[in-house]
């Protein structure tokens, strides 16, 4: 494909395009500001993006006590979360968006530090390897976010950035938690910051032996962050992440095991070994006279061998490398302001699958490109209408055991996108409508098989494209939030795994369609009383076909999350947490034979004290100790219930924990 000449060539182009600005860009960045630009440090006012965009801040993730990334996403309007262990294990494919649900892929683009999470072989993401003590905000983009972002987002974007340095010479934190089932967490960072320099440090290490038999997990993830100014225009940064984890899968059970007794395994059980792996470097340039421009060099890798019982291909090595390059021009006028950027990403991913000691039985072989232009143009600072543009083309180099396929495989496709987005109340009330046509190409778990007879590869499948509209209004007025966002999305050639195909199960390509609304609020009153709230109500059907009509099986019409928290005195909040998960079909239902899946209800109680400062003298540290009980009412509950398509016999479950009790404590110098 030339990869290497396309670099030179678009290097050479964005150089010598004309410094249109005639002020420097804003380095302001905060809670109401989103990264659309995507280079550091720079950073786009919510109020100028015509779509459906959450927020979540460090200081919201220390309010819940979250644990996990996972336990962070669910609580997100908008995200459909299933967790087949508890603890955020066996998870790596189970954060969906909008109702855009299949087990064996994501359907949104994740990054972390703007690198891609999303394997080649099955667009899992492996949850595990971000922990949440080391994120600094999370950036959820629902809809037609790929322009910018990337190929893949068809349901959205979850963007992830992670903490790097310090406004202090030297920072620290440290924390520790304790539980039930074996739970242990071990936290400890470092970071700060001397012009030019700035640095970063952190490890986690979680322990645990699981609700279910062979359910165990030892995790470890460490990371390290490098920045210099060179010149005063000139910074660059170094980012190394190592990941590390031995986890058990206890496998799915039926529903006369679960009855039974819920902590036991299936024949379909065996431990899974990963390592992951990310380096990058970025080169930031600017502002000169408005531009400003980012290049990234990456190179990463997942290597999981799986032991025991486990029927997949026993060793996956998944490594790729890359490099993106973007420019923001950012003008002003007198009543306008003009914000255009432009990008070129190049990657080259592999995977081999099969046995170590013998030889990989399968290879995939990914080059692939992405261009894109989005411009922003605000008048009066009052409306900002946005229009953008990407093509993304791949091409798959294979050598597949099943279906027996060598040779390549070719994907190509557009991605438009437009919105207006109007300040119809000065800093209060924004109201948006946008329209974007996201573009996702097949994985190789999608048209290949790694399950044996009982599942059939399919070569043939087209890549997905979405039209996606949104009609929404953000108010903020201060002590409270609110949000509300209604969508329509028509999916084209969306690849589902059809269970009821003979003689095999097979994904295929199908027509879809899904709407519903979103709601937020979040809101403190006299600093004693908080709460927030979030509502998603999906519709989803197949739009052609043998399953016209039909339900989409394991979407939730449902999910509603509700926090209250008092502060009876000062230091000390006492939160109350419920999620309600309601009408759904079992995973596999194609033709809604099975009746509904099981509603759930959970209820959690976090307790925690930061001790106050000292009114005088001098205060070295801040401590803050905390109690999390999660399942308060002892809730028997399933996240993840599936069928054989035709019947309940061989139906699979993922029983969760009952009512688990987490103590820990936080310190920071």
């Amino acid at each position: 494909m030339g990869i290497t000449r396309i670099a030179i060539a678009a290097a050479l182009a964005f150089i010598a395009l004309p410094a249109w600005a005639q002020e420097p860009a804003s380095t302001e960045l905060g809670s109401v500001l989103v990264s659309p630009r995507r280079i550091p440090g720079y950073g786009l006012r919510l109020s100028r993006v015509p779509g459906s965009a959450t927020i979540v801040t460090e200081e919201m993730i220390r309010e819940t006590k979250a644990s996990t990334v996972q336990e962070v996403l669910s609580r997100v309007e908008g995200v459909t979360f299933s967790d087949q262990q508890g603890f955020g294990l066996g998870s790596d494919s189970t954060v969906n968006m909008r109702g855009i649900v299949n087990s064996s892929r994501t359907n949104a683009l994740v990054l972390v530090d703007g690198i891609r999470q999303n394997r080649l072989t099955g667009d899992d993401v492996h949850w595990q390897a971000i922990p949440a003590a080391q994120i600094e905000r999370i950036e959820i983009l629902r809809g037609g976010s790929a322009t910018i972002y990337g190929e893949g987002a068809l349901a959205g974007v979850i963007n992830i950035i992670t903490k790097k340095d310090s406004e202090k010479l030297l920072e620290t934190e440290t924390g520790a938690e304790a539980g039930s089932f074996g739970w242990q967490q071990y936290r400890v960072a470092a970071r700060g910051r001397r012009i030019p320099f700035s640095y970063s440090m952190d490890a986690t290490r979680s322990l645990v032996e699981g609700y279910r038999e062979f359910s165990q997990s030892r995790n470890t993830t460490v990371g390290a962050h490098f920045g210099a100014d060179v010149l005063p225009s000139l910074r660059t940064e170094l980012h190394v992440r190592h990941h590390e984890d031995t986890t058990g899968f206890p496998g799915l059970l039926t529903l006369a095991q679960s009855q039974q007794r819920q902590q036991q395994t299936n024949s379909f059980h065996g431990i899974n070994n990963n390592e992951d792996d990310q380096v990058s470097l970025d080169i930031i340039g600017g502002p000169w006279d408005g531009l400003s421009t980012l290049l990234t060099v990456y190179w990463k890798r997942r290597v999981q061998l799986s032991e025991d019982s486990i029927n997949f291909n026993p060793f996956t090595v998944t490594p790729s490398h890359g490099i993106n390059l973007r420019t923001d021009y950012e003008w002003t006028g007198a009543s306008v302001q003009n914000l255009f950027v432009q990008g070129l990403e190049l990657s080259r991913d592999k995977a081999t699958t099969g046995d170590p000691g013998v030889g990989a039985d399968s290879e995939s072989n990914r080059s692939a490109y992405g261009v894109y232009l989005e411009d922003t143009l605000t008048i009066r600072d009052r409306v900002s209408l946005v229009a953008g543009l990407r093509f993304d083309k791949s091409r798959y180099e294979e050598s597949l055991t099943f279906p027996v396929f060598d040779g390549t495989l070719r994907f190509e496709g557009w991605s438009p996108k437009l919105g207006v987005i109007v300040n119809a109340v000065p800093e209060m009330l924004d109201v948006f409508v946008s329209y974007a046509r996201p573009f996702k190409a097949p994985n190789v778990d999608d048209f290949s098989s790694r399950l044996g007879s009982s599942f059939s590869g399919n070569a043939d499948l087209e890549p997905q494209q979405a039209d996606t509209y949104e009609l929404g209004l953000r108010l903020d007025r201060s002590p409270a939030t609110f949000s509300a966002t209604a969508f329509y999305t028509r999916i084209d050639d969306e690849i589902l795994l059809n269970s009821l195909a003979t003689p095999f199960q097979t994904n295929q390509n199908f027509n879809t369609r899904r709407f519903g609304v979103e709601f937020s609020s979040r809101w403190m009153w006299a600093e004693r009383l908080r709460g927030s709230a979030t509502y998603t109500f999906v519709d989803a059907e197949f739009r052609k076909g043998t399953f016209a009509g039909l339900t989409i099986p394991g979407t939730p019409e449902h999910i509603l999350n509700a926090s209250l928290g008092v502060s009876p005195w000062p230091g000390l909040w006492m939160d109350l947490h419920w999620q309600l998960v309601q009408d759904y079909l079992r995973v596999n239902d194609m033709s809604n034979t099975l009746g509904g899946a099981d509603n759930y209800g959970v209820l959690d109680l976090i307790c925690q004290y930061d001790v106050p400062e000292p009114s005088a003298g001098f205060s070295w540290a801040d401590w803050s100790a905390y109690l999390k009980v999660l399942n308060l009412t002892n809730e028997e509950y399933v996240t993840y219930q599936s069928s054989n398509g035709t019947n309940l016999n061989g139906a699979g479950e993922a029983p969760m924990p009952p009512t688990t009790f987490i103590a820990g404590v936080d310190v920071a110098f």
